[in-house]
């Protein structure tokens, strides 16, 4: 089996071993954010990886936000394309169904984006499409002018059924949570049916990440909940249905107290993680600072699939999902340090592993 996964893994894990070299490193965003202009922190970009990246596309030497994000966007379509390259049969075929993880990520930010008013290119800050063709579709789903227009410009009509399925839930309760949960759901429906196809073994790594993301966001939402007081129904539309954490999601229906939902996420395997949120939500009572936790913590589950023995599934997801939350922190601390935001707003808005 070791022999054979290294055969399946050889050429693109050595790749990967390349590419992480140009991460960039917390002292890297550390002069990003403290960055004194929008001049600065071009400069300071400049000094690592995605010099040459702007340099080769930019049409000028301080290509504006918006043209850093098509930049940001066409390498990370360029890396992405080049390393599926590297992969064959079934491992190519799961890759390309994992990566619609970052067009659903982008599709949930503009869904919250139009619902909520904001200005054109705040949601499209938050939306990191993998290729030019990608970034047109974006643009144009956030043009839809509202949510109902958004679901019929969708090309996936699969994606189209979940979300009309869950708009009257969208109606009755004015939020977005009913399409967001919608997309989610489709989303890993996708992956499990591409890891059919794999070993247990195999799988778990994969699984391992998303029942991290449905469980701990989850528990984000039932705190969210009991902070607003929303009514069970509006909890229970909230929240994703995953087999994997079935129990977990179902146990919060009940909670009335955000003691109730740590209490819940204790009998967990991620009981110490929860503790360290109760401590962190007593001493700051704000819910942004548990999201930033729970995403950095998800980023360093990521993180460990790219060590150790690196001839598997992991090895791939772990670098793709890794690029993703760099190029997303790149275009927000630039649209921030443009705008003037202080470094520890803009703090908020990124996740460093």
């Amino acid at each position: 089996m070791t022999t054979k996964s290294a055969n399946e893994y050889g050429f693109v894990n050595a790749r990967i071993r390349g590419m992480k070299s140009r991460f960039l490193t917390v002292g890297n965003y550390e002069s990003l954010l403290s960055s004194g202009s929008y001049d600065d922190f071009i400069k300071i970009l400049s000094g690592t990886y995605y010099g040459q990246v702007i340099s080769k596309d930019s049409t000028t030497s301080r290509p504006n936000p918006e043209e850093l994000a098509l930049i940001l966007s066409r390498d990370f379509a360029s890396v992405s394309t080049n390393l599926s390259r590297s992969l064959t049969g079934k491992v190519r075929e799961f890759t390309n169904t994992y990566l619609e993880m970052f067009m659903a990520e982008s599709v949930k930010s503009i869904i919250r984006g139009i619902h909520v008013g904001l200005e054109r290119d705040e949601i499209l800050r938050f939306a990191v499409p993998q290729t030019p063709e990608q970034m047109t579709l974006f643009e144009t789903l956030v043009d839809a002018g509202s949510v109902s227009k958004l679901i019929d410009l969708l090309p996936h009509w699969d994606l189209r059924v979940a979300l009309l399925t869950k708009f009257p839930f969208y109606e009755e309760f004015d939020s977005p949570a009913p399409l967001e949960v919608a997309v989610e759901e489709w989303y890993l429906r996708k992956v499990l049916e591409a890891l059919k196809e794999f070993s247990n073994e195999e799988a778990q790594r994969v699984l391992d990440i998303l029942e991290s993301r449905v469980i701990l966001r989850n528990a984000l939402t039932a705190l969210r909940a009991v902070e607003m007081q929303l009514e069970s129904r509006a909890l229970e539309q909230s929240l994703v249905r995953f087999p994997k954490a079935r129990e977990f999601t179902d146990s919060l229906k009940t909670v009335n107290t955000w003691r109730d939902v740590i209490t819940k996420l204790d009998a967990t395997r991620f009981g110490e993680f929860g503790g360290r949120l109760a401590r962190l939500y007593e001493e700051t009572q704000d819910l942004s600072d548990v999201e930033l936790a729970i995403e950095d913590f998800i980023a360093q589950r990521v993180k460990q699939q790219l060590t150790a023995f690196p001839f598997h599934l992991g090895t791939i997801i772990g670098f793709f999902s890794l690029k993703y939350y760099e190029i997303r922190n790149i275009r927000s601390i630039a649209v921030g340090v443009e705008r003037g935001q202080s470094a520890e707003n803009i703090r908020k808005m990124i996740t460093i592993w």
